[in-house]
């Protein structure tokens, strides 16, 4: 059974920042706002390169695990991959114990967990908020990164990657509703960081 690999990860992000600047020419922003220890890392989420693009733009000195839908995992040698890598799937279908425990755990032992509050791609400004990403880092009592990602990225269109300071939800709340707008609320403030052309 495939496994997280971290030194495959670490191996392999510098190649994928490549390719990203060679596609999309990007900047990263904030990368010092990226807290030690484990995390939650909130991006907007509104192509299918996002996953990859945040985590080279942390690059490789940060062990990340990323929750991916389970139907990326259908392909043996792709899902292996994304294994590989540190994804690991996760049935939007129904309340997945099996992932939010290893979601758990990945942020107790000191991992950056990547995780899209708005659930989907093809995610805007105003769409809701799913309440995972709220729930995990309450339980885990750890820091949440609201970070920003241009939304359009085609081909040498300068996008950027910005990650916000990192906050506290407050852990005695269970109004996991309320955090995850807050969260989304952080995101798209990021849009202001973006210099002036």
């Amino acid at each position: 059974m495939a496994i997280f690999h971290p030194n495959f990860q670490w191996l392999a992000l510098p190649f994928i920042s490549l390719a990203f600047h060679v596609h999309c020419g990007y900047k990263v922003i904030g990368k010092e706002n990226i807290p030690d220890g484990g995390c939650v890392i909130c991006p907007n989420h509104s192509d299918v390169i996002d996953p990859p693009l945040v985590a080279a733009s942390m690059g490789n000195k940060h062990r990340i695990r990323t929750m991916a839908k389970k139907e990326l995992f259908d392909k043996k040698m792709f899902g292996n991959l994304l294994k590989w890598l540190g994804a690991f799937p996760v049935d939007r279908g129904k309340a997945d114990i099996a992932a939010i425990k290893t979601a758990l755990q990945a942020v107790r032992d000191g991992n950056k967990l990547l995780i899209f509050p708005q659930g989907t791609r093809d995610a805007h400004e105003g769409d809701a908020a799913k309440e995972g990403a709220a729930m995990l880092a309450v339980k885990t009592k750890a820091p949440i990164v609201p970070v920003y990602i241009t939304e359009k990225k085609g081909f040498r269109t300068h996008a950027y990657v910005i990650f916000g300071k990192p906050f506290y939800p407050d852990t005695s709340s269970k109004d996991y509703h309320a955090i995850s707008e807050d969260i989304i609320r952080r995101i798209y403030e990021l849009k202001k960081e973006i210099p002036k052309k």
